[in-house]
């Protein structure tokens, strides 16, 4: 499960990079649906790698956001061969994989096991995330978690914020049935009070997963969602 694709073009040249996480509550889900979103952002000159992460049963909590970490340290010292700059590593994910990029870029626990820190990412885009909730609550994820349940340590709202953190565009669906999008506003609270710059987008006309199903499109009312990413790439290069 620990593989990647990247997707590239000849536009990428010395570009930012794109690493992406799928969905699928930790226990579905591969890295193939999504290679359509990195053919848009390659296309704009943003070099894009979509990962397999692996899954329950075959492993639990934290080997998620490990696996997401091991990707960056593979970004590093590979990207440059497919266009991409090695400085200007981006997370990016959708719900449970959002989960795990939000905590890499928030936790310096999973980079320091890769040799590096959080200044290896330069932001990171959840997209519908679960920023907290008591896994012990729920059947299906009672056993993805710790038994003894601390937020301090698997929720991205319970990490205590240590030193410089990489910036946030947090992107929700108003109508998302799973997770209330007002948990984004939350989070962006979280970081900005805490001296960080993050920055919410909410989407009124989706849900949990129409807003990934729909990346690839532009023509979208009242915003193009492939815009909204570009434009906070490149504001953060």
């Amino acid at each position: 499960k620990q593989m990647l694709d990247v997707v590239t073009s000849e536009k990428c040249d010395n570009s930012p990079v794109i690493i992406f996480a799928h969905g699928g509550s930790w226990r579905w889900g591969q890295k193939d649906y999504h290679r359509s979103i990195g053919k848009q952002l390659a296309r704009c000159g943003i070099l894009f790698i979509t990962i397999d992460y692996r899954l329950f049963p075959e492993v639990t909590f934290p080997s998620f956001p490990k696996d997401v970490a091991l990707s960056v340290k593979w970004a590093r010292r590979n990207v440059k061969e497919f266009g991409g700059d090695p400085n200007k590593i981006f997370l990016m994910g959708h719900s449970a994989g959002a989960h795990s990029v939000s905590l890499v870029g928030l936790d310096p626990q999973y980079l320091k096991l890769m040799g590096g820190g959080l200044d290896w990412v330069k932001g990171v885009i959840p997209i519908a995330c679960p920023f907290q909730f008591d896994p012990t609550q729920e059947f299906l994820y009672r056993n993805l978690f710790p038994s003894e349940y601390n937020e301090d340590t698997t929720m991205p709202m319970g990490i205590k914020l240590k030193g410089e953190i990489p910036p946030f565009f947090i992107m929700h669906g108003f109508f998302d049935p799973i997770i209330r999008h007002e948990i984004a506003y939350d989070f962006a609270d979280k970081i900005n009070n805490s001296g960080g710059d993050a920055e919410v987008k909410i989407y009124n006309s989706h849900g949990h997963a129409s807003l990934i199903r729909r990346t690839t499109s532009w023509h979208l009312w009242p915003k193009p969602i492939l815009n909204d990413i570009v434009s906070f790439i490149h504001s953060k290069r």
